[in-house]
């Protein structure tokens, strides 16, 4: 029994209807449990088969495994694998496709010619096979569109026609939209469809810049003629791939923008190295898979790891770089205009280019960058800034080469605000309890900052849950570090003093929230400020009966400034000249409410909120205060 609710106007719901989703069913109550049978049941036992078989080995690989055979991203996302491979831009290797139908397709073509059967009978006995394997891998569209456009390609062979992949890839696309007009909605039909015309039509010309900029090697003639071919051939299919990626970026970069708002700059590097890590993997697991429960499939499976721990390593050292993915427009019109006209120009124009023109214009875009790099990561003024990241928290405090994020929101907004403020590096990010407004946009922090350090209060790195601690690994590869009471952290000229709580906690409760008390006496002035995390008012007062706390310069108000988040008496005591909410517009809260806004204007304190103003900025200066927010406020 279930309950159908209708489909939201949001984004998701938008998407679902255009996919021919009506509606969504909440399950009540299940009275009755059926196993699968027929052709379902046997693809779900090989299925099993497979990802048993896969088990025999590490964890990570068999997750990796499990994704790029079987199309299983679900222990990817366990494993935290999930994030690296989307932050370097690799994330369609584990989606089976169109370059893993030809991986397969060509080991099974090879095993075939060695056979007696005629042209005629391999080209059915290869689409049968891929055809299951599409079925076991969950027919997704993109793979139902390879598999289609393999047999059609090979028919035309047979036949005698020339093959022709922009021909092919329409009339493909064209026959599955016809039949199924909602399939023209999901995104994996339109990245597959998009990726092969691109293809088709751009990749001669990518490799043509790439031959021009990275010239073929100057071989001795003492080399025998088959080693030159041999060493061309690497050249020539290094070239090939790295075209195949620049080209596939650029053409589904509309649609990526639109589904993710993100981009991975490093992707083409990270392709270089991963796809032939990523065939050999294939081509071993499958072996493996093969050979099922039989001994020999053990020592295949350790062969295998060892591309494949090469593939992670490769892709873990990326995502720690800075920048590695950034977050672009999420307007796709925008965009795809943008992306159309790049490429029609190229085709149209095609202009002839010299290594030298290449060379110049890389070194310019690199200084503009490095002298863009040096400020950001070395030169950052010394600011406090509350960020809007919505119904959460997120606090940035940095100082020339140090910065520090207290929380990071409930989502991924965190990325896009701190690449909104032009932060490339971290020296730590602290939790201060564990609801998910405040570490839910931990994860979306993997290859967009570096990081060195996660801090929570003593006893919370116990109660964390496996995925959260899997972020903190992936971000920063260390053990999260735990403060007390007393505690104190240093972020340039900034001097953090953890005032709350006292005791060991779990971070599960408001009340167990850190509260850090944040001084600076430097040249630019005596600065103080209380960051309250969800901390309402009985624990702000007990930090200032302890007299830890006294007058400050700046309140970033408790628990996104809900009705008890402060009290008369102790505003009084605080005294700020600015207090700050970090709340989400049309929160069903109603933060900040009318009561604590009420409490701050009896002590005559500037009020702030991120629903009204976006980011807000605070700065000393010799003579006291300079705020900066992201917008004004609107008059009502």
């Amino acid at each position: 029994m279930g309950r159908v609710l209708p489909l939201d106007d949001s984004a998701y719901g938008r998407s679902s209807w255009a996919q021919g989703v009506c509606a969504s069913v909440r399950v009540v109550r299940i009275r009755e449990k059926r196993e699968p049978r027929g052709l379902l049941a046997g693809v779900l036992r090989l299925r099993a088969a497979m990802q048993a078989c896969f088990d025999r080995c590490d964890p990570d690989v068999a997750a990796v495994l499990g994704g790029c055979l079987c199309g299983d991203r679900e222990r990817l996302d366990e494993r935290g694998l999930g994030d690296v491979f989307a932050a370097c831009g690799v994330a369609h290797m584990m989606a089976v496709s169109g370059a893993h139908l030809a991986v397969i397709g060509s080991v099974v073509a090879a095993v075939l010619e060695k056979t007696a059967m005629g042209p005629q009978v391999r080209l059915g006995t290869q689409s049968l096979i891929l055809g299951c394997y599409v079925l076991v891998c969950g027919a997704p569209v993109s793979a139902l569109r390879a598999w289609a456009m393999t047999t059609a390609s090979g028919v035309g062979s047979v036949v005698g026609r020339r093959t022709h992949a922009t021909s092919s890839a329409s009339v493909v696309a064209l026959s599955m939209v016809l039949s199924t007009p909602t399939v023209a909605a999901r995104l994996g039909f339109c990245l597959s469809v998009v990726s092969v015309v691109g293809l088709s039509l751009l990749c001669p010309h990518a490799a043509y810049l790439l031959r021009t900029l990275v010239p073929a090697p100057l071989l001795s003639r003492r080399l025998d003629y088959a080693t030159r071919r041999q060493i061309l051939g690497v050249y020539d299919a290094a070239v090939g791939s790295w075209a195949a990626t620049i080209v596939c970026q650029l053409v589904t970069l509309p649609f990526v923008a639109s589904a993710f708002g993100r981009l991975s700059l490093l992707a083409p590097l990270a392709n270089m190295v991963a796809m032939p890590l990523v065939q050999a993997v294939m081509a071993l697991g499958m072996a493996a898979a093969c050979l099922g429960a039989t001994p020999i499939a053990i020592p295949v499976l350790s062969v295998c790891s060892v591309p494949c721990h090469l593939l992670l390593r490769w892709l873990r050292l990326l995502a720690g770089v800075p920048l590695c993915t950034v977050r672009v427009s999420s307007d796709s019109a925008v965009v795809s205009f943008a992306s159309l006209a790049i490429a029609t120009a190229w085709l149209l124009w095609w202009p002839r280019i010299s290594r030298r023109q290449m060379l110049q214009v890389m070194t310019a875009l690199l200084v503009a960058y490095a002298l863009w790099f040096a400020r950001a990561r070395y030169l950052a003024p010394a600011r406090l800034v509350v960020l809007d990241v919505g119904q959460g928290d997120a606090i940035l405090i940095q100082d020339g080469a140090h910065a520090l994020l207290v929380d990071t929101g409930p989502d991924a907004s965190v990325a896009a605000a701190l690449q909104r403020q032009h932060v490339v590096h971290l020296d730590a990010v602290l939790l201060t309890h564990l609801h998910d407004d405040h570490y839910g946009g931990i994860d979306d922090l993997v290859g967009v900052v570096g990081c060195d350090a996660v801090l929570v209060a003593r006893g919370v790195r116990e109660a964390m849950a496996d995925d959260l601690r899997q972020a903190c690994h992936d971000l920063c590869t260390r053990e999260v570090v735990e403060l007390s009471y007393g505690d104190v952290v240093h972020v340039g000229g900034y001097v953090l003093k953890m005032v709350w709580p006292h005791d060991v906690v779990d971070g599960d409760e408001n009340a167990e929230s850190i509260e850090l008390l944040l001084e600076r006496d430097g040249g630019e002035g005596r600065f103080s400020a209380l960051l309250t995390g969800d901390a309402e008012r009985d624990e702000t007062r007990a930090c200032v009966a302890c007299g830890d706390v006294g007058d400050i310069d700046v309140l970033k108000v408790g628990h996104h400034g809900s009705e008890v988040s402060l009290d008369d008496a102790t505003a009084r005591v605080l005294s700020p000249e600015v207090s700050i909410a970090s709340a989400g517009e049309g929160n069903s809260y109603g933060h900040p409410t009318k009561e604590c806004r009420e409490v701050l204007a009896q002590v005559d304190s500037h009020f702030y909120c991120t629903i009204d103003v976006g980011d807000v900025e605070v700065r000393p200066c010799p003579k006291g205060l300079l705020v900066r927010t992201e917008r004004v406020a609107s008059a009502a």
